[in-house]
């Protein structure tokens, strides 16, 4: 049934091709068959004609040998090993050569002599390679000395092997004084050693020359067209937007859109948060156009990036124009869509801007790739596609094709190549990659829809027993001078990577061993392929001689100093300059966090959890952006919650009375929910009224926690700032200077007595023990109990505690009965006032001294650091918090 199905469908493929007329390849073929048939003097003028390089034939292929056998004066069809020997190494063209003979039965068979000239050991490889044991004592055949003829080199991967391959190659030609045409590099697998051989030559400034062409896809502009093409089919996501408006293979002056304004879309996104979605685009761009300068400034973004006003409606016209020209709304025949791309081609003058040697080829690949869609619908018949069909066809299309770059055939290079395209030619160096197991020889399979009985059936090649020991023999034997053989020791995950049976078979006949490459080895200087891997060699090495670090001595000293700096980074301790130590601008520290600087808690803690967060906070004013996401963030969690009790209970009738609070919650939460996405910069997602509702029983739960603790307590004051006119900051004195920090008071409760208890509310329960106070990194609840006592005059406090408001508790730590763990340290609220001034005390000393080393806190680092895209001490958080 399955051979009737493929039947069928060839036989209707026929009839389409008839139709038009057309003819495929197959017939095409034919039809030259039928040429030289009918006409027996076509080709009588044809002297000679030579066909080397193949090592079996088709049946088309005979028969027009046949023909032409007739007809041309002289016919030479060259194939490899010998006739009256049954080689093993011979054995796959052994049916080759009985088809011919059955095809040219009056051919006359002559062998060719062996070529002498070859060095002793090319000679002898290729005399026993594959011969067993026996037959070598037999023949008095003796291991071969190489003498640097043939080597095997062993590399760690196919990229450390890659590397190896053209030092050995760029060895040939410095030493050797070979000419780049008279190399080849033989690789088993273009998709793995393409890239990797790609990458070294450009570092060893060789030229290379491929057989086989790179995926379509891989190249730039085509890539970036796709992405285009994809912008309204994936709902114009934020990054690829901004990646189109930046692109430089497009001119979208037409909507009035320059690279430039990517920057300014990124900063839209941000205040809008867009994630996706030209409706979101829309509606951030709009509100940015009609908005006050103060209603659309943002901390996160630099105030000159954020487009507003004419700025913002010139972003939005632009974006919307090219929506329209991007989402042609009618389903056509594929003709006519590639007739639409082609007009977008011109409009966004993408020929002009892939005119240079790499892009050219690929948009000339392109657009065969789009002729060969129109003529694929000449074949099968028009029928109407949406967008999103034809996209996925063009994808399909583009993923099967590939292009050649640019080199010119003429200009001399490094042929690379597989194994059947390097059997019709010689060359004086070669290499042979890929010698370990499943990469030479390759895993044979059976033909999932023609099974090996019917593919002889109709006198087709048999995908099993291929007898590549042949092909092997075939890439060995095109060296004339030198060979080299290489393969991976290592697979992907870590573990040995078995060398090729064709492998040992070599490695037993060699007298010296392989090669084995291990990178962390030194290695001979002389055996650089590139200037940067001389000088990295030089630096392992610790030095270099004074004949080759003359040229390179900037690059050298610029590397000398990175080691430095590396070495610095390496140490178990942090210390010195490259470490964050800053002492050499004391004086201007000093003078910056003198003594009328304000000091926040915030600050303060920032130094105390690491020193090196505070500087790339403060000093360098950096800040993490995210991209926009969907839903809100932790921050704007706690703000909103902050907001709900601040409100409840300053507008509750009695905010000591828990049944008045729950009632003044009702009323106020919802309000407040519902205007949170705008004020505070979040994009709903589909799950925002069940996460509100859950943060609203949370909000209840923690009114009721906080009653059930609040027996004696009155609520007194919320959001009490103190450091900022009219009030006073807080001032204290330590280490003989006097420290100003300045904040705000969530809340204070007053009792009967007038003395008060401090609560700061916090979202989650992180942090709030009292080992934080102990060792510096969370203080303000004894300086907002400080600020409250003393720079507000509100009386003294004798209770505070964090309070956490999702898990509705309050902390660990407690001002009341905080024990010191100094020598003679008190207890109670005086004790913790001396364990903050101490915290505070040695904070600002260090900031004024210049002491930022990366330290970090107990517990990993807080994602949120500026530093953590690149701090070398970096410790993510459990969870990645």
């Amino acid at each position: 049934p399955n051979m009737r199905e493929i039947g069928l469908v060839y036989e209707e493929f026929q009839k389409r091709l008839q139709s038009i007329p057309w003819t495929d390849r197959e017939g095409l073929n034919g039809l030259a068959i039928e040429a030289l048939g009918d006409d027996p003097a076509l080709l009588a003028d044809m002297p000679l004609i030579a066909v080397d390089g193949f090592d079996s034939f088709d049946n088309a292929q005979l028969e027009a040998l046949a023909a032409l056998a007739g007809q041309v004066e002289r016919l030479i069809v060259a194939l490899p090993g010998s006739h009256e020997s049954d080689r093993a190494a011979f054995r796959r063209f052994g049916r080759p050569l009985a088809r011919l003979r059955e095809a040219l039965p009056e051919a006359v068979l002559e062998e060719l002599e062996h070529p002498n000239k070859l060095p002793a050991p090319l000679l002898q490889l290729e005399a026993g390679l594959f011969e067993p044991e026996v037959a070598h004592a037999k023949n008095g055949f003796k291991k071969i000395e190489a003498r640097g003829v043939i080597e095997m080199i062993e590399a760690r991967s196919p990229a450390d092997e890659a590397r190896e391959a053209l030092r050995w190659i760029k060895a040939r030609l410095v030493r050797d004084g070979m000419a780049l045409e008279d190399c080849a590099v033989i690789a088993p697998d273009a998709t793995r050693y393409g890239p990797l051989l790609r990458r070294a030559a450009a570092e060893f400034g060789l030229h290379l020359r491929f057989t086989h062409g790179k995926p379509l896809s891989m190249a730039p502009s085509v890539s970036a067209l796709m992405d285009l093409l994809e912008l309204s089919r994936s709902d114009w996501p934020r990054r690829l937007t901004l990646q189109i408006v930046r692109s430089p293979y497009f001119n979208l002056t037409e909507w009035e859109l320059e690279p430039g304004d990517a920057l300014k879309l990124d900063a839209a996104s941000h205040a809008g948060q867009v994630v996706e979605g030209l409706d979101q685009w829309e509606q951030a761009l709009t509100q940015l156009m009609h908005a006050e300068p103060s209603e659309i400034e943002d901390g996160d973004l630099p105030p000159f990036s954020v487009p507003k006003g004419e700025s913002a409606a010139r972003l939005l016209s632009g974006l919307q124009g090219l929506a329209v020209r991007l989402t042609p709304a009618a389903a056509r025949p594929t003709s006519r869509w590639v007739e639409w791309l082609e007009n977008l081609f011109d409009e966004l003058e993408f020929p002009e801007r892939t005119k240079d040697e790499r892009d050219h080829p690929a948009f000339l690949r392109l657009r065969e790739t789009l002729r060969a869609l129109v003529l694929g619908e000449i074949a099968a018949g028009e029928m109407e596609l949406t967008y999103g069909e034809f996209l996925d066809e063009l994808h399909t299309a583009v993923e099967a094709a590939t292009y050649r770059e640019g080199r010119k055939l003429y200009e001399p290079a490094v042929n690379v190549m597989g194994p059947l395209e390097a059997r019709g030619g010689r060359y004086q160096a070669v290499v042979v990659m890929g010698l370990s197991e499943g990469l030479i020889p390759v895993v044979e399979r059976e033909d999932p829809f023609l099974d090996e009985a019917t593919r002889a059936a109709l006198g087709l090649e048999s995908r099993l027993g291929l007898e590549q020991g042949g092909l092997f023999y075939q890439s060995v034997t095109r060296a004339d001078s030198n060979l080299l053989l290489t393969r991976p020791y290592l697979a992907d995950d870590g573990e040995a990577w078995e060398a090729s049976p064709f492998w040992r078979t070599v490695e037993r006949m060699l007298a010296e061993k392989p090669r084995r490459i291990r990178p962390e080895a030194p290695r001979p200087l002389q055996e650089a392929g590139s200037p940067q891997e001389l000088i990295f060699w030089g630096v392992r090495r610790g030095g270099m001689p004074a004949s080759l670090l003359k040229s390179h001595k900037e690059r050298w000293e610029q590397l000398q100093h990175a080691q430095q700096i590396l070495l610095a980074r390496s140490a178990s301790e942090p210390a010195g300059p490259y470490e964050g130590d800053l002492a050499a601008q004391r004086g201007e520290l000093a003078g910056n966090f003198g003594p009328e600087y304000l000091w926040s808690p915030s600050r303060l803690e920032s130094y105390g959890a690491c020193p090196h967060m505070f500087y790339t906070s403060y000093l360098l004013g950096l800040e993490a952006r995210e991209p926009p996401t969907a839903g809100l963030d932790a921050k704007q969690l706690g703000l909103i919650l902050h907001e709900v009790l601040e409100e409840v209970y300053g507008a509750a009738e009695d905010p000591a009375d828990l049944d008045s609070v729950l009632e003044t919650l009702e009323r106020i939460v919802d309000p407040i929910m519902d205007r949170a996405p705008n004020r505070y910069g979040f994009r709903p997602t589909p799950l925002w009224e069940i996460e509100r509702n859950q943060h609203k029983e949370a909000l209840r739960e923690t009114v009721r926690a906080l009653s059930e603790v609040g027996e004696g307590w009155r609520p007194a004051e919320f959001e009490m700032r103190f450091g900022f006119d009219p009030n006073a900051p807080l001032e204290l004195a330590v280490g003989g200077k006097t420290i100003r920090v300045r904040g705000m008071i969530d809340r204070l409760d007053r009792r009967g007595d007038g003395r008060l208890r401090v609560i700061d509310y916090k979202t989650g329960t992180g942090r709030l023990n009292v080992k934080e106070l102990d060792e510096g990194r969370r203080i303000q609840l004894p300086l907002y109990a400080l600020a409250a006592q003393e720079a507000l005059e509100l009386g003294e406090v004798v209770e505070g505690f964090y309070w956490a408001i999702l898990a509705a508790k309050r902390s660990s730590l407690r001002l009341s009965n905080y024990r010191s763990t100094e020598e003679g340290g008190g207890v109670g609220p005086e004790a913790a006032y001396d364990t903050a001034r101490r915290h505070v005390s040695r904070i600002v000393e260090g900031v004024s001294s210049g002491h930022f080393e990366p330290i970090p806190p107990p517990g990993g680092c807080p994602s949120y650091c500026p530093a953590a895209a690149w701090c070398w001490r970096y410790q993510p958080q459990a969870g990645g918090r």
